[in-house]
């Protein structure tokens, strides 16, 4: 049944090597957008770049408040400067500009000014939707050809933030009822869940109220307290139709990411060491510096010892260890070793700061 899991939203900003292996999502297309204009003439091409950047930049860091920074400012009022390419075409009638810039200048750009910087390895959500279709309640799934379908995806794509919906195959028919979803039977969710291997579960319903809509939306990890599954956040609105609920309901996911991925430099010069055993070939070994390279809490890498198949490196820090951890835990292809109970721990003496203080094994190509 897995399988059928490459049906699920597929956007251009999701690229997933494998769906039944893969949490956390490589997000790409982080230099460019795409802006309806009304025609090719010049002034109308300048302020569609600027609206191009401003896009970049907000996709690249999460905060709409982003673009209101003087330095970022700057530089959308001329975005020439780090414009890589630009072209025209046409989507449903409507003439579309496409631009791309430069991501490391991007970046930089964020950097300098103290902004939050998220990279490409975003986790990947699973959403639980009750909507109306044809005036009835039911749960939203991949295959819908509903407008709130085609606003999701637009929103994850604006957003950044890769996501789920379920296929309501047998296998989900069988665990779950619509009551499940909009009585947000955690305990039940989290069941059916499984299979999809997402880092989170939402579960989220949409009712009409009157001439307006009602939304309210919860987000759900795989840790419990107490035996307990404690929503992360929960909110609730009103919106005056599903593409402004659709919107709300995203922006709420995108604040709660933002805050624990989004990483904005200390100012500090910290200093750790992180060991990946498991490496068994050259090919490994460059992919995991490539992997290390994107993440958003990485200043610098250098490789400080490569012995058997495992590599140890010393990595200078944006910020600090619990956000290059957070980084770490959501990508499958690392699992994280106990350093406590180890043979290493054993011979190296607990007062060395230059141990690793994280041990993962690398279980990637």
């Amino acid at each position: 049944m897995l399988k059928k899991l490459i049906n699920l939203i597929v956007l251009p900003i999701i690229a997933l090597t494998s769906i039944a292996t893969v949490y956390a999502a490589e997000v790409g297309k982080l230099d460019e957008a795409d802006i309806a204009v009304s025609s090719r003439a010049n002034d109308v091409k300048d302020n569609a770049l600027k609206e191009a950047l401003a896009a970049v930049f907000l996709k690249n860091s999460g905060l709409p408040s982003v673009v209101l920074h003087p330095l970022v400012k700057a530089q959308i009022n001329a975005p020439e400067v780090i414009l890589t390419q630009y072209g025209y075409y046409e989507s449903n009638g409507e003439l579309m500009l496409k631009a791309s810039f430069d991501h490391q200048r991007v970046i930089s750009t964020l950097r300098e000014a103290g902004l939050p910087v998220w990279g490409s390895q975003r986790p990947l959500t699973l959403l639980w939707i009750s909507v109306d279709e044809n005036n009835q309640q039911t749960i939203l799934a991949d295959d819908s050809a509903t407008d709130i379908r085609t606003d999701l995806a637009q929103e994850s794509n604006n957003k950044g933030i890769p996501l789920l919906l379920p296929i309501m195959d047998l296998d989900d028919v069988m665990q779950v009822s619509i009551t499940d979803v909009r009585g947000m039977f955690t305990d039940v969710l989290a069941k059916a869940s499984t299979r999809y291997q997402a880092d989170y579960f939402a579960v989220a319903n949409i009712d009409t109220q009157g001439s307006n809509l009602h939304y309210s939306i919860k987000l759900f990890d795989k840790n419990r307290t107490n035996g307990v599954l404690v929503a992360l956040i929960s909110q609730q609105g009103d919106a005056t139709d599903y593409q402004q609920a659709t919107k709300s309901m995203m922006s709420i996911l995108a604040d709660y990411y933002i805050s624990q991925y989004a990483i904005a430099s200390t100012g500090g010069d910290l200093t750790t060491q992180v060991r990946f055993t498991g490496l068994n070939n050259m090919t490994q070994v460059v992919n995991v510096e490539r992997y290390l390279r994107q993440l958003s809490a990485v200043k610098s890498i250098t490789l400080s010892q490569f012995k058997g198949d495992s590599a140890t490196y010393t990595i200078d820090l944006f910020s600090n260890l619990d956000d290059l951890q957070r980084l770490l835990n959501i990508d499958s292809r690392l699992s994280q070793l106990d350093t406590v109970g180890s043979v290493d721990s054993f011979y190296e003496s607990t007062t060395d700061n230059t141990k690793p203080k994280l041990i993962y094994q690398w279980l990637g190509q």
